[in-house]
């Protein structure tokens, strides 16, 4: 297949999965169909079977394309130049965030887990392994700098890892907005790297 070829077949790969994101929080995979996706996608349904054999293989697809979107996204963030705790809330935000704006602000979100658990539960838990080495490695970067000092605390980065998947998973949870999740998970960061800063704050003279 010549260049312009594959170009146009991934176009049309990523319009399909486009579509069947929008559809499946919109309507629920169960009550979303192949005409469904092809009407929205704007393409004849034919064509999807050019791509895909099923529904299930776009549901598995789209899975796969969610997987590697987050995880690009948290290492940008992990190797990003901005300060630490943008930065672990920036990572936080790609998997959370996205969620929330995809899955649970969805009124069909038990259903989508559901879809999610017996269609591709294998390929969250390679991601959920993976997420949290990114995590990981960007808090121990900050620890061997001396940004943060976990074992003050005796904790180790791992240990604050699961402290803020903890509070993330709370805050995804029960947030009533994509805004008050994005300011949750901010307080949530800043409180737990305050917690472990390599020296106690001195009181402001005339405080005590």
């Amino acid at each position: 297949m010549s260049p312009r070829g594959r170009s146009a077949a991934q176009g049309k790969r990523a319009a399909i999965l486009d579509a069947a994101l929008r559809l499946f929080g919109q309507y629920g995979y169960k009550r979303t169909s192949i005409d469904d996706i092809a009407a929205e996608a704007d393409i004849a349904k034919g064509s999807i079977y050019l791509s895909f054999a099923s529904k299930e293989e776009i549901f598995r697809a789209l899975c796969e394309d969610i997987v590697q979107r987050i995880e690009a996204e948290a290492v940008r963030a992990r190797d990003s130049d901005a300060p630490l705790p943008d930065r672990i809330v920036a990572i936080l935000q790609a998997k959370f965030g996205f969620y929330f704006a995809t899955v649970r602000s969805s009124p069909h979100a038990v259903e989508l887990m559901d879809s999610k658990n017996q269609l591709s539960a294998g390929l969250f838990e390679k991601l959920d392994r993976r997420y949290q080495r990114i995590l990981r490695e960007a808090l121990e970067e900050a620890s061997n700098r001396g940004e943060i000092a976990p074992q003050r605390r005796g904790l180790s980065p791992a240990g604050v890892v699961e402290l803020l998947l903890a509070g993330a998973y709370g805050i995804e949870h029960s947030a009533a907005s994509s805004s008050i999740l994005q300011r949750r998970m901010s307080e949530l960061v800043k409180v737990i790297l305050a917690g472990i800063c390599p020296e106690e704050e001195k009181p402001t003279p005339g405080t005590q």
